[in-house]
């Protein structure tokens, strides 16, 4: 079974206008390569109340706060959500089951921390494995930005449960990643590299393969014992401490990405906060 995915970021003042560039694709010249800019035209909102992040939002905030006091500059002023799962889960869904997945995931925090304090959601098709961003301005229940309280620990463990039981209530099979889990946190560049890794690393396994199945035919190349050492061609792989700061809670296997690696230790989860 697949795992949900939801990676929530912290956004200040400062980060809303690349996030908008982004997110919006207000650009075609994109730092990431997964981006393909041919198949921009499949993304779609299913909430839109932000033509220019920035300025948008801080109006929304400014008309809607209970406080008279100026919002710090260093304040967090969106939670920004990136909620997903596996190719695998995506692979056999047509684009109206898609659409309703994110459709019903966009409603469970809507129902949770309030309809209008969602910005944005918009749904990415463009890339390796479709995915929505979510911005939710951190309002308490009496209208003051409060994001470390509204999405503090207990508060992001509540969403990691609630989240998988609420699509498999509507029908997506789904499951949280694994609870308590030592395995670390991987942000999206550090869990690319890995995933790059990791196809060099099971290319590298076939051709050993085909090696050892050409001898027990009788066949003699020559096999470079050092080339068997995964860990002396991939240093740190296995040991590596992938880290990311402030991420919490769901997991995505790369065997699913990757079945042939099931049984061996080839297995990464990554965890996003």
């Amino acid at each position: 079974m697949s795992f949900v995915v939801a990676r929530m970021q912290k956004m200040k003042s400062g980060n809303l206008v690349g996030v908008g560039n982004h997110n919006q694709r207000n650009t075609d010249n994109h730092s990431n390569k997964d981006i393909d800019v041919e198949r921009s035209y499949l993304n779609y909102d299913l909430v839109n109340r932000t033509d220019n992040y920035k300025t948008d939002i801080q109006q929304f905030i400014n008309d809607n706060k209970s406080s008279s006091r100026a919002v710090r500059k260093d304040a967090v002023l969106i939670n920004e959500w990136i909620i997903t799962s596996d190719n695998r889960f995506f692979k056999d869904k047509d684009d109206k089951e898609i659409k309703d997945f994110f459709e019903q995931s966009k409603d469970y925090f809507a129902e949770k921390f309030g309809d209008e304090n969602i910005r944005y959601a918009q749904v990415h098709l463009d890339e390796t494995t479709p995915h929505m961003h979510l911005g939710i301005v951190p309002f308490n229940a009496e209208k003051r930005l409060s994001a470390k309280t509204l999405f503090n620990r207990q508060a992001l463990q509540a969403v990691q449960d609630e989240l998988p039981k609420y699509l498999n209530e509507r029908g997506f099979e789904l499951e949280r990643g694994e609870k308590g889990s030592e395995r670390k946190n991987l942000t999206v560049p550090e869990y690319k590299k890995a995933k790059d890794e990791l196809k060099e690393m099971t290319t590298t396994l076939e051709q050993r393969k085909s090696e050892v199945l050409a001898l027990s035919n009788d066949k003699t190349p020559t096999i470079n014992k050092e080339s068997l050492d995964l860990n002396a061609n991939f240093p740190g792989f296995y040991n590596s401490n992938h880290t990311a700061d402030r991420f919490s809670a769901s997991r995505i296997s790369f065997m699913h990405d990757f079945p042939e690696t099931r049984g061996s230790q080839l297995w990464f989860g990554y965890f996003y906060q």
